[in-house]
């Protein structure tokens, strides 16, 4: 009786063993978006896909155990230079340069008002100013808060602009602030600020210094380079600007480049470090991450980000974000799927699921200043934290009430800020 016992429990966990090996198989090609593929399994299998039930079957396991069986072979084989790059960048993420950094765990109420949707936040990384926060709105309005005193705002009046605000960026070297807008407008504004106290002044009117050419469409990004002397827009008109901005007596914008891509393009990040004169671009259901030399003004190499190089698309980046320490660049999907790669490069170094990204839902993804900690925000009104080394979730900010449109990182400190459809402006820190 219990040998009998023994060979029924021993034939239900081998039959276990292959229910739980079928829905990883079938969870990773829903995820790559192999359609045909997944029906033709469940067929032969008799296994059928739910989303729901099968949810905890992550199809990166299978990717992991790939990775762990290439580990396993790279041990049995005399060092080549892949793998030393490799093994150096395992190191890195594991043991990030000044050790790990905490996760951000408590958040509070900013005291910045706005009486509609809040749809962009943004750090200032300039010197003396990396404590303010812009937060702008679907009436134009702008609004900065110093987040160490509290104080706060409105530095651009509603109906300021003609349409609501989509995007902005501070230049890091003054108080320049870009600002890209629904109806394709994209301006320069002077906040007319030396020092912080002038800055939430309300004695201080801003000013409109450079009003550039339209874009045909929605402006997504508008981004400084990291020195503020180069100005990038990219819009769903298929089209990337890059203008030379110079600030002497007046300010001053040259278009230097007009790239065309084959679809609208969702975003644009500057590289850092010896990166920096590398523009990343993501565009609409495509697989590559493109990037610009603006050295040499002209496109250059673009990265597949589907693991086995082919060229289905799967899944699109709606934002891009690079480390620090140039080392990453990190693509947040909308398959519910953050990616992490090492720059300029196809290798996937990462990958961090458990943020949603519902339907019309634009989700943001940032790296703390160490890449200790990555965070992006879900379609369930929450932000998500992962330990890099680990890629386990290390964090799960549930304040927001409604969707978050924007999330930004403090250049310095482990702080982040994010704004919400719900009206409120949030700094998240350890």
């Amino acid at each position: 009786g219990n040998v009998a016992l023994s060979a029924t429990m021993q034939k239900k966990g081998k039959m276990d063993a292959t229910r739980e090996g079928v829905g990883i198989v079938l969870q990773f090609l829903h995820e790559q978006g192999f359609i045909s593929a997944r029906k033709a399994l469940e067929m032969e299998s008799g296994i059928e896909y739910d989303e729901k039930t099968q949810g905890a079957h992550k199809g990166n396991y299978l990717l992991s155990a790939v990775a762990v069986y290439n580990e396993f072979l790279l041990s049995k084989t005399p060092e080549s230079g892949k793998a030393e790059k490799e093994r150096a960048i395992e190191e890195d993420l594991v043991n990030p340069k000044g050790g790990p950094t905490k996760p951000v765990s408590t958040g509070k109420k900013l005291a910045a008002v706005h009486g509609v949707n809040i749809i962009d936040v943004r750090f200032s990384y300039a010197k003396d100013f990396q404590d303010i926060v812009a937060s702008s709105d679907a009436k134009g309005s702008i609004v900065v808060t110093d987040v160490k005193s509290g104080s706060t705002r409105t530095a651009v009046k509603p109906g300021f602009f003609k349409a609501p605000i989509l995007t902005t960026d501070f230049n890091p070297s003054n108080n320049l602030l870009a600002v890209g807008c629904m109806n394709g407008g994209q301006y320069i504004v002077d906040l007319k600020a030396k020092d912080k106290t002038g800055l939430l002044s309300d004695d201080v009117e801003p000013e409109v210094l450079g009003d550039l050419e339209k874009h045909g469409k929605y402006v997504n990004r508008i981004r400084w380079n990291r020195d503020g002397s180069l100005l990038a827009t990219c819009s769903y008109d298929k089209e990337v600007r890059i203008y030379a901005v110079a600030n002497a007596q007046e300010v001053k914008c040259e278009l230097k480049g007009r790239f065309q891509f084959r679809r609208g393009v969702e975003c644009v990040e500057w590289g850092w470090g010896p990166n920096a004169h590398f523009l990343y671009v993501s565009l609409q259901q495509d697989n590559y991450i493109h990037s610009i030399d603006t050295k040499a003004m002209k496109k250059a190499n673009r990265y597949n980000m589907n693991s086995f190089g082919d060229d289905h698309v799967s899944f699109s980046a709606l934002d891009l974000h690079a480390s620090q320490d140039a080392k990453y660049v990190i693509a947040c999907t909308d398959k519910d799927r953050v990616i992490m790669f090492a720059s300029n490069s196809n290798i996937q170094v990462r990958n961090f699921y458990g943020a949603e990204s519902g339907q019309y839902f634009n989700p943001r993804a940032v790296l703390d200043c160490n890449h200790s900690n990555l965070y992006a925000t879900s379609y369930d009104n929450s932000i998500i934290g992962w330990d890099v080394g680990s890629q386990r979730p290390s964090a799960k900010l549930t304040d927001h009430t409604k969707m978050i449109r924007s999330l930004h990182v403090h250049a310095t400190e482990p702080q982040l800020v994010s704004g919400s459809y719900d009206r409120t402006v949030r700094l998240w820190s350890v």
